[in-house]
């Protein structure tokens, strides 16, 4: 594949890639900074370093939600760090970007797994999420679109299809993100695994969901910091990456359903609700991201019988 940042050489407009490059390090420091800051405010104060406390039986989950939220925003950044050195030095043709997007979703998937395990009742983001939310969101975005203008114009064909798939595909992830952060059902209310596992222990069926969230977090983060280098830069395979996103998804929401409790119809189509939906938004991942795949193939085929 083609150096991308040498095409960008070749055509004279360094000075944006280099910029939209700062806004995504930015985005990815404060990313690893307000991971540490992540929490509820609402009946009570919740925060992601205090699941490390007590929790009773289901602290557990807290506890491994945390711990590995913090170890691998940490070594993201570190990676991101020395990519960028690196690249400075000249000592690597490849910047950044794709190291400070995956802080990034990190990020989302930090908060995506800390609501899983403490979410309860009518609990709202804190200020520091929310005030983290906006930076990451803005540097991400300037980032973007200081790329784009680097770029210059692509053919429509190639171009159009690509944004179009990518963005789909982000924001079916972050949908189905935030089905997950509502948590699991405990009797008539949803609620995180530490109060599940603490009211009612449902056993290997929580252990279960806990272990495929964390696949689906994993995978996510390989398939956002993708799908926006995409849009950014240019087009890599992401088939793959979407195939197991969706899959470690369909087999979270099906272990969230079976911690389904309660017969009302009303309750049913609350508890059944959100693992549904999410079994769909992951299918339409797919769907989204095979048709983009099979469109560029077409696009290649056609190119090189030309040629």
């Amino acid at each position: 594949m083609t150096d991308f940042r040498s095409m960008l050489k070749a055509r004279d407009v360094r000075r944006l890639a280099p910029a939209g490059e700062l806004c995504a390090l930015f985005a990815a420091l404060c990313a690893a900074i307000f991971t540490f800051l992540i929490g509820f405010d609402g009946t009570g104060r919740v925060t992601l370093l205090g699941l490390f406390a007590p929790q009773g039986e289901g602290g557990a989950f807290g506890v491994c939600a945390a711990a590995l939220s913090l170890a691998a925003e940490c070594a993201l950044l570190v990676l991101t760090l020395l990519r960028y050195v690196r690249f400075l030095r000249g000592k690597s043709r490849r910047d950044s970007l794709y190291f400070s997007y995956a802080v990034c979703a990190g990020y989302l998937a930090a908060l995506m797994l800390f609501s899983a395990c403490a979410a309860k009742g009518t609990l709202r983001l804190n200020g520091a999420t929310v005030a983290g939310l906006c930076l990451v969101g803005a540097g991400v975005l300037a980032s973007v679109i200081l790329f784009l203008l680097a770029k210059g114009r692509e053919p429509a064909g190639e171009a159009v299809p690509r944004v179009i798939a990518a963005v789909t595909a982000l924001l079916l992830l972050l949908a189905m993100s935030a089905l997950f952060s509502t948590g699991a059902v405990a009797s008539e209310d949803r609620a995180g695994l530490c109060v599940l596992y603490a009211e009612t222990a449902p056993g290997g069926a929580a252990v279960c969901f806990f272990l495929f969230l964390i696949g689906y977090a994993v995978c996510g983060v390989l398939l956002a910091e993708r799908l926006l280098g995409n849009i950014a830069q240019q087009r890599k395979p992401i088939l793959l990456r979407a195939s197991l996103t969706a899959l470690f998804a369909l087999l979270a929401a099906i272990c969230e359903a079976s911690l389904a409790t309660g017969t009302d119809e009303i309750l049913i189509l609350f508890v059944w609700g959100v693992p549904a939906f999410t079994m769909l938004a992951a299918l339409l991942l797919v769907l989204a991201v095979l048709a983009d795949t099979l469109h560029a193939r077409a696009r290649k085929n056609t190119a090189d019988r030309a040629a």
